[in-house]
C-alpha cells in the first residue's frame, strides 16, 4: 500500500494544518541540527566565551543557518506533504519542464525586471504607513524586525571576498529561497487552497498574502503580495513549478549580482515623486509588465492548443 493511501479523504484545510505543524517541527529540528555544525565555523573557545553574539557576528555561520533552516522548514515539509496526500509527487508539484515552458518563463523573468519601478513605489508607500497610536509599540517592534532582516541581507552582501562569496550568496539568497518558497507556497499551499475554495484566483491571492506575511514585515507586505501574485499566476498558467522557481531565482539573484558587481544596495529603492517623468516611468512599468505577462500566458495557451 502506498504511503498516501493512509491519508486519503483528509480535507484540504486539515492538509494545510498538517503542513503548518510539519513546518514548525522541522524548523525546530533544523535549528538544532544546524547548531551541531557551529564548531565548523566558530572555534570552541570562542563559543564558550562569546555566547550568542559570536554566532550573530559570524557571517559564514549565519549564511549556513539561513540556508539550512529554509530547507528544513519549507522544502522538507513540502515534499512530505506531497507524499502524504498525493499519489505521484512529481505530478502534484508539476515537475515537468519542456520547450513549451521556455517562453512564459522568459516573459516572467522580464516581467519582474519591468516591475522594478512600480514595486519601488509600492515599497516606499507601504513603508510610509503607520499603525494607530495605540499600537505604536507594535509598529516599533515590526519595523525593528524588518530592519534586522535587512541588516542580515546587508551583512551577507558586504562580506569581503571574491567569487566564492558571490556563489555562496547566490545559493543562500537566490537558489535556496526560490526552490524552497515555491515548493511550499505555490506547490503545496496554492494548489491545496485551490482544491479547498474551488477557485484558482482566490487560491493565488490567499497564497500571495501568506507568502508576504511569512516574511514578518508588515511595512513591505504590499510589494511582496504583488510579487507573490505574479509568481502564483506564472505557476498556474505554465503548469510547471520550475517556471516560478526560475523567475523567483532571477529576481533574488539580480540583487546579488547588482550589489556584487555594481555596488547597488539590496535595500535601496528608487525615489519617485510626482514629477511627470517619474509618473511616466511608473505607468510604463505597469504596462510593460502586464504586456509581458499576457504574452507569456498567451504563448502557453497557443502551445497547449497545438499539442
Amino acid at each position: 500500500m502506498k504511503f498516501y493511501q493512509y491519508f486519503m479523504g483528509v480535507k484540504p484545510y486539515m492538509q494545510l494544518l498538517a503542513l503548518l505543524i510539519m513546518s514548525v517541527v522541522f524548523l525546530i529540528i533544523g535549528s538544532f541540527v544546524s547548531a551541531l555544525f557551529m564548531p565548523l565555523f566558530v572555534p570552541i573557545d570562542d563559543i564558550m566565551n562569546g555566547g550568542v553574539e559570536v554566532f550573530n557576528s559570524n557571517v559564514s555561520f549565519m549564511r549556513f543557518l539561513q540556508g539550512s533552516t529554509q530547507i528544513c522548514y519549507m522544502l522538507v515539509p513540502s515534499l512530505l506533504f506531497g507524499m502524504m496526500f498525493h499519489e505521484r509527487i512529481t505530478k502534484f508539484f508539476k515537475l515537468r519542464f519542456s520547450h513549451k515552458h521556455i517562453v512564459i518563463t522568459i516573459c516572467g523573468m522580464f516581467t519582474f525586471v519591468a516591475m522594478i519601478p512600480f514595486v519601488d513605489v509600492l515599497t516606499t508607500w507601504n513603508n510610509s504607513m503607520h499603525l494607530p497610536e495605540s499600537m505604536a509599540s507594535w509598529e516599533t517592534y515590526i519595523r525593528e524586525m524588518g530592519l534586522a532582516s535587512e541588516a542580515m541581507v546587508e551583512m551577507f552582501l558586504t562580506e569581503k571576498g571574491g567569487i566564492g562569496i558571490f556563489v555562496a550568496n547566490m545559493v543562500v539568497m537566490a537558489l535556496i529561497p526560490a526552490v524552497c518558497e515555491e515548493f511550499i507556497f505555490r506547490g503545496a499551499i496554492q494548489q491545496t487552497c485551490a482544491k479547498w475554495f474551488c477557485n484558482h484566483h482566490v487560491a493565488i491571492l490567499i497564497t500571495a498574502a501568506v507568502f508576504s506575511i511569512i516574511h514578518f514585515d508588515l511595512f513591505n507586505f504590499i510589494p511582496r503580495f504583488v510579487m507573490g501574485g505574479v509568481l502564483g499566476y506564472l505557476f498556474y498558467y505554465s503548469g510547471s513549478i520550475w517556471t516560478s522557481v526560475f523567475v523567483h531565482f532571477v529576481n533574488n539573484g539580480l540583487i546579488v549580482v547588482l550589489y556584487h558587481f555594481f555596488g547597488y544596495s539590496a535595500t535601496d529603492t528608487v525615489n519617485f515623486d510626482s514629477t511627470a517623468l517619474n509618473i511616466i516611468s511608473i505607468v510604463l512599468s505597469i504596462v510593460a509588465s502586464t504586456l509581458l505577462m499576457y504574452a507569456g500566458i498567451r504563448s502557453m495557451k497557443k502551445t497547449s492548443m497545438v499539442e
